[in-house]
This record gives C-alpha cells, sequence and structure tokens, in this order.
C-alpha cells in the first residue's frame, strides 16, 4: 500500500546449491570432528552433527544484503526503517523463494510553509512574579541549624532522622534513609508518622507503625502498614534570611533593587524565549496542516509497539502493572493503542514535511557548525586532536548523525519563524 511494498525474489536452484558449498566451507574451516582432521568434516556429517540450519544461515547472511542492494538501486528506493525478511522456500533441489517488505519514504506534497501569519503574545513581568521568584531564593538560602537547646520535638519543628522499614518484619530494599531532613506535620508521610515523633528528643529510636493511603501510588505499598524503625538524631531551626542590600549582595548584586532588575530581565528573557518556541511551534502545525504526505501504517504500527513496550517497562518500575495503569487512566488498551497511533502518525506527519522543506530549501549542516557545536557541550576550547577523539567517539555511538539531524531540524524552524509574518 503506498509506500509499502513487497518484493518476491526467487533465486535459482543451481545457485542456492553454489552458495550452500561456498556457506559450508567457510562455518566447516575450523570444526574439528574426532575421525576428521579440521577443516575436512564431510557436509553429510556436519549436517547430522549441527543441523542443516547454520549453513543455510550462512547462505542468507551472505545472498539477501545483495539481493536488497540490488532491489534499492533498481527501483530508486529510499528505505526508512529496517525490511523485514521471510524465507519462503528453502530446501534441496529447489529454488530459495524470500519475500522482502520494505517501507519507502512516503511523498510529501508541500503546501504553504513561507509567510504563515501568526499573532505574538505582549510580554511583560509583574511586580507578584519578581516578589515570588525573590522568595523562591530566599528559600533556597534558608538555613537548618542545629538546636542548642535539648528538648522535646514539637508540631512544626524540623528534624534529622534516619529511618529503615520494615513489613512483616522484614527490611525493604532500598527503604533506608541516613540524615533524612523533615518537618513535623509535613504530607511527605501521613500524619501518624509526624505524630509518632512529637515527644521524642535527639538520641531517643521508636518504632513507627504507618498505615499508607489506598491512593499511594505504589501498588505493594497502597493500603498497607508498614514499620518505621527511627533514630531522632537532631532538631533544627530554620534561618530565612532577609530581604535586604546584604542578601542581593551575598548573590553578586549591587543592592535589593539592583537584584529585583536582574530577576525582572531574566524573567523577560525566559518569557521571551518561551513565547518564541510557542511561536515557532504554531508554525510547525500550520505549515503541516498545510502540507500533505501519506505516513505508511506499518511504520506507525511498529512505533505504536514500541511505545506500549516503553510504558510497560516504566509502569513496572514503579511498583505497578499495566491494567492498573489503565483502569486509572480511564483507559482500554484498544483506546491507548488508537490514541498513540494518531499522535504518532502527527509525528511521523511533521518530520517528512519538515524533511521536504529542508530538501526544497537546500538546507545543509557544515562540517566546522558540527565542531562549534560540539565545542559549546564541553564549555571549552577543544584543539583539533582531542575534537577529532570527540567526534569519533560521538560517531560510534551513533550520536554524530543525531547532532547534525538537530542542527538541520533547528535551521528549517528558524528559517520558518524568520519568514513568518508576525503581528502583535
Amino acid at each position: 500500500e503506498g509506500t509499502e511494498i513487497t518484493f518476491k525474489v526467487e533465486i535459482a536452484k543451481e545457485r542456492v546449491e553454489e552458495e550452500l558449498s561456498q556457506a559450508f566451507r567457510r562455518v566447516a574451516k575450523d570444526v574439528k570432528i574426532d575421525g576428521f582432521r579440521k577443516g575436512k568434516v564431510p557436509r553429510k556429517i556436519f549436517e547430522r552433527r549441527f543441523g542443516e540450519a547454520v549453513v543455510r544461515e550462512e547462505v542468507i547472511k551472505k545472498i539477501y544484503p545483495e539481493i536488497y542492494k540490488k532491489i534499492i538501486e533498481e527501483h530508486k528506493l529510499v528505505p526508512i526503517i529496517e525490511p523485514t525478511l521471510e524465507i519462503v522456500q528453502f530446501s534441496t533441489d529447489k529454488p530459495l523463494i524470500l519475500k522482502i517488505d520494505l517501507v519507502d519514504k512516503p511523498e510529501v506534497t508541500l503546501g504553504k510553509y513561507k509567510g504563515i501569519k501568526i499573532a505574538k503574545k505582549e510580554i511583560s513581568v509583574s511586580a507578584k512574579e519578581i516578589e515570588t521568584t525573590l522568595k523562591q531564593l530566599q528559600q533556597q538560602h534558608t538555613k537548618y541549624v542545629p538546636l542548642k537547646k535539648k528538648r522535646k520535638v514539637k508540631e512544626n519543628d524540623w528534624v534529622v532522622l534516619d529511618f529503615q522499614v520494615f513489613q512483616q518484619g522484614k527490611l525493604l530494599p532500598g527503604q533506608t534513609q541516613k540524615d533524612f531532613l523533615f518537618k513535623i506535620g509535613s504530607s511527605t508521610f501521613p500524619a501518624s508518622f509526624s505524630q509518632g515523633l512529637v515527644g521524642l528528643k535527639a538520641g531517643e529510636e521508636k518504632d513507627l507503625k504507618v498505615q499508607l493511603p489506598s491512593s499511594h501510588p505504589q501498588k505493594d505499598f497502597a493500603g498497607k502498614e508498614f514499620t518505621f524503625k527511627v533514630l531522632l538524631k537532631e532538631l533544627r531551626k530554620e534561618e530565612v534570611p532577609l530581604l535586604d542590600n546584604q542578601f542581593a549582595k551575598n548573590l553578586k548584586s549591587d543592592d535589593l533593587e539592583a537584584l529585583k532588575k536582574h530577576i525582572q530581565d531574566e524573567l523577560q528573557k525566559s518569557k521571551e524565549n518561551w513565547e518564541e518556541k510557542k511561536l515557532k511551534k504554531e508554525i510547525i502545525e500550520k505549515a503541516v496542516n498545510d502540507s500533505k504526505v501519506k505516513v505508511p501504517p506499518s511504520l506507525i504500527e511498529r512505533r505504536v509497539e514500541e511505545r506500549i513496550k516503553e510504558l510497560k517497562g516504566k509502569i513496572e518500575e514503579q511498583g505497578t502493572d499495566f491494567e492498573d495503569y489503565l483502569k486509572k487512566e480511564k483507559l482500554s488498551e484498544e483506546k491507548l493503542r488508537a490514541r498513540l497511533y494518531k499522535e504518532i502518525e502527527r509525528e511521523f506527519s511533521t518530520f517528512f514535511i519538515m524533511e521536504g522543506i529542508i530538501e526544497r530549501e537546500k538546507i545543509e549542516v557544515k562540517e566546522e557548525e558540527i565542531d562549534e557545536r560540539i565545542k559549546k557541550s564541553v564549555n571549552g576550547e577543544l584543539k583539533e586532536e582531542k575534537l577529532a577523539r570527540v567526534r569519533k567517539n560521538l560517531n560510534s555511538r551513533g550520536e554524530l548523525n543525531m547532532i547534525k539531524a538537530r542542527m538541520r531540524e533547528e535551521k528549517v524552524i528558524n528559517l520558518l519563524y524568520q519568514e513568518a509574518r508576525i503581528s502583535k
């Protein structure tokens, strides 16, 4: 269908027999069986010992790449994923028949992608936003110092704990904490945890029975009771710095007003960057909507399977199973697959259309541009010899092509943005 193409290839039995003979000589040259010299084992005895499949696999390994290359060149195809190979027939005194399914790069019909109209929002920073950021900085520089006075724990105290979590007398793996800073009354743990700590003094230990809520994200913990063996190491006092000129000087500003101006500038820059990203996304959406491409269904289905597999892996890591996840999200697997299919189809459509624009506009990434990107990524100057080593290392891991693809994508997006008609 469209760019999904199937080739059925027949190889004459005479060539097959010749390939089998050559393959046997290759695989048997280092084989030694009692009664025969190394590499001199008769084919019948070799196949009886190791099976015919060994030699046949060697034939396919040799003949398939040649056939595949010939198909690509003769039909001028650009496969976008690994083809699938099916051996339809492989038997003595008969032709070898192979079925090769491949997905060719789909044809793109570009629509309007230059001069796209888009509205830009006016960006400003409010006094409240500056104040919120100041408060965040204040919180980041808050200190928690040990209390000199020995006293019992009370509500809203800050404490340092060591604890281990047990279930039915067994220590749970990965559930040992050292020097854990905790505020009494915090929602990090159920209220019974904080209540059990009230009245303790530094150096005292206590076993706390804690029932976790049935809504706990980890299925294995939800609704179950655990024993926390807790050592209260010390009480601490929260010391919040004053928002004054000295606070600003500690943050490399001349005074508090200069710090506020710096915060305003940074927030403005950040907002401008986010607005530009949003506009670029809208421009891409419009360019894609005005263009046409038929994404091969098999390509989408393969990616759906990959996403489902990845999702199941993440869910299992969190201690939940796939069925519970579906119930929580109020989804059936069928609906999830349909949703993923639609998302992935859009992703591929966008990719192929952007590639179409790149080809039409002859957008390229020069080697020296890649070198500059690599140098920036390591935050410093790289001598030619070291740069060559870094490039070689990136190339061996397949990352050099990824960098180049990312840079091509950035270039085409910037082109669309520069050519857009942006109004305020």
